[in-house]
Order: structure tokens, then sequence, then C-alpha cells
């Protein structure tokens, strides 16, 4: 009965505008279940979504809510997805994009997300919903479905911090930054030294803490710094506690490291918190290395590789507007350099 109903509504709205009752009807399921799809995509299961999906992007189906809202409101709807309460530096990023976004004619919509899988379900919806003109992704990795979705849904995509060729994107280089780190703990008389990043769950994803990781030991084997020890690699949370007691584990160990490149100064100040716990001396003891030059850094008289985080912002909001105003405008992706900044820790 329900399948013969929708049938029916389906014939006599196809010629008007594809509506819920055949996105309901192509996929085979209950308007309940595109509704909850693109509103709440994570209590559906993974195989259901897909073909709603499907369905939604091969009928070019609108909801009717956001066909009126955007046809009333006039105004460029943008959408920021970043791990902002995870790492305080992508505040300066937001903070370049609000300022090139700022006046009447825009709109910033912020999405805080934790983890790539939490962001995956949400993102690959996202399109369908068509209540965006742009989105500007930080450091979210994401799959096939999902860039699919994104271009089969026509929406302008600026990334920041991704390794990607098939959206453009903004990077700071972070393998400069690494052998600069590199450097100057050679420079300070340093030998056993060791990397602090981060952990991830996705194996494959070219992060920043990897190319700073893998800038820091290519400059150690091969840039000229002489016979050392192997790196010593600690991978920890972004729990300032834990991470601070895993690097004091490695600060008491034998052979202990003598100089740190940590992959943020909220990491470097966690290990010059376990240095002070333990009873070294920073720098004699121990040198240590940030990233970022945050507040943090300044407070703390931390050495850091400063990296330019509000332009990295602004960029990918003047992109941005430019995609919105012109569909068809390619824009070529960028690398920005970063910058040694000397303070007391190295």
């Amino acid at each position: 009965m329900l399948a013969g109903a929708l049938k029916g509504e389906s014939a006599i709205s196809r010629s008007v505008h594809p509506t819920i009752y055949d996105v309901a009807a192509r996929a085979g399921v209950s308007i309940a279940t595109v509704s909850k799809t693109l509103n709440t995509p994570t209590r559906v299961a993974p195989s259901t979504r897909e073909r709603v999906l499907d369905a939604v992007h091969e009928l070019d189906y609108v909801p009717k809510e956001v066909a009126t809202t955007r046809a009333r409101r006039g105004t460029g709807r943008v959408g920021v997805f970043a791990p902002f309460s995870a790492h305080p530096s992508f505040g300066d990023r937001l903070n370049g994009v609000l300022g090139v976004m700022s006046g009447p004619r825009h709109e910033v919509v912020v999405f805080d997300v934790r983890s790539a899988e939490e962001s995956a379900d949400v993102l690959e919806s996202l399109p369908a919903l068509r209540s965006l003109d742009g989105l500007i992704l930080m450091s979210v990795p994401f799959g096939k479905r999902v860039a699919s979705a994104m271009r089969r849904g026509r929406l302008p995509v600026v990334l920041v911090d991704l390794v990607r060729s098939d959206f453009p994107t903004v990077l700071v280089d972070d393998l400069q930054g690494g052998a600069l780190a590199a450097v100057t703990l050679r420079e300070a008389g340093k030998s056993r030294l060791a990397y602090v990043g981060h952990r991830q769950l996705i194996d494959d994803f070219d992060s920043p803490s990897r190319r700073r990781q893998a800038g820091f030991e290519e400059e150690i084997t091969r840039g000229g710094l002489g016979i050392l020890p192997p790196v010593m690699t600690l991978l920890v949370s972004n729990d300032f506690t834990e991470a601070s007691a895993a690097a004091e584990e490695l600060l008491r160990a034998d052979g202990r490291p003598d100089g740190v490149f940590a992959h943020t100064d909220e990491l470097a100040a966690a290990v010059w918190a376990a240095a002070d716990r333990v009873g070294l001396r920073v720098p004699e003891d121990l040198a240590i290395v940030g990233f970022d030059d945050g507040v943090i850094a300044q407070a703390l008289g931390l050495t850091t590789i400063r990296q330019p985080l509000r332009e990295t912002g602004q960029w990918a909001a003047q992109s941005m507007r430019e995609m919105i105003a012109d569909p068809g405008l390619v824009v070529p992706s960028l690398t920005l350099s970063v910058s040694l900044i000397r303070r007391r820790s190295a």
C-alpha cells in the first residue's frame, strides 16, 4: 500500500519538482528514513544511507525548505569544518576566514569535529542538503564517496592542511618546518633527538604531524648534520595530561633525548612540564622546539616554527568567494613557507 502511494506521488511530482517521496521511492525506503539520512546521517545504516544519497543525487533533489530559504536569503553561506576544540591553532585560521567573509553578503557556519570518522557521514550528506554555497575543510580527511558527493552536488570546496590534487588546497611547508627544527637542535649541540607527534586513527592520512616528522628525520639523515642515533618517536593523544605523562616516561628512560621537536606548541609545553618534574633544565639538559608560534609559545619563551595560520584562512576564504562568484573557476593550490622563531628553549 505504501509503495503504491509513493509511486503515485512520484509520478505526479516528478514533472514539477522532485520531492522527498520521489527519493524514498527510488531508494526503496520510507520518507522518515530519507529525512533522517539528510538531517542525522549517523543514525542510518551505511548501506541505507548510500542508497538514499544516490537517489538524492540522481533526482537532483533539493529539500523544499532549503530552496525557499536560499531564494529569500540571497547570502553566500559557507561551512568551515575543523577540529577547533582539539587544536587551538585552528582558531587563528578561522579568524582569517571571518576577516574575509565579513559583511552582509556572506554567512559562515562553523562545524567543530574531533576526527575524520566523526565527520565522514555528515560530509557525505551535506551536499545533498544544498544548505551551503561552499565548504572549507581544515585537516579533516575524507574518502572517495565524500569527494564524489561534493562533485555531484556541485559544491565549491577549498582545503586547508590536506594533501589532495582534486580540490584547491593551501598548505604550509611542514617538511621545511621539520628541517628547521632539526638544524636548530643540532646547532644547540644536541645529539639524541626525539619527535613528539599526535597519534592518528587513519593510517593512510598524510597528516601535518607525519610531514613534520618526515622533514625532521630527512634533515638529520641526509642534511649534513652528521651521524646521529635514530630519532626517538613518541606519538601521543591530544590530552595535555596524558601527553605530558608519556613524555615523562621518555625523559626518565636510559638514553633519553637531549633535544625534542614537538608537532605543536601544546605538545612542546607538555614536554617542558615533564622536564620540570624530572628535574631537567631547559635548554641546558633538554632543548625543545615547538610548532605554530601561538600564545603559549610566547608565554613560555618557546623556540618554535611559526606557520602563517591566519593567512591560510584568508586564502581559503578569498578562493571560496571567487569560486562562488565564478563556478567554473579553477583555483591553483598554494604552499606557504614557515620560519624559525628563536626563544630560550633551544
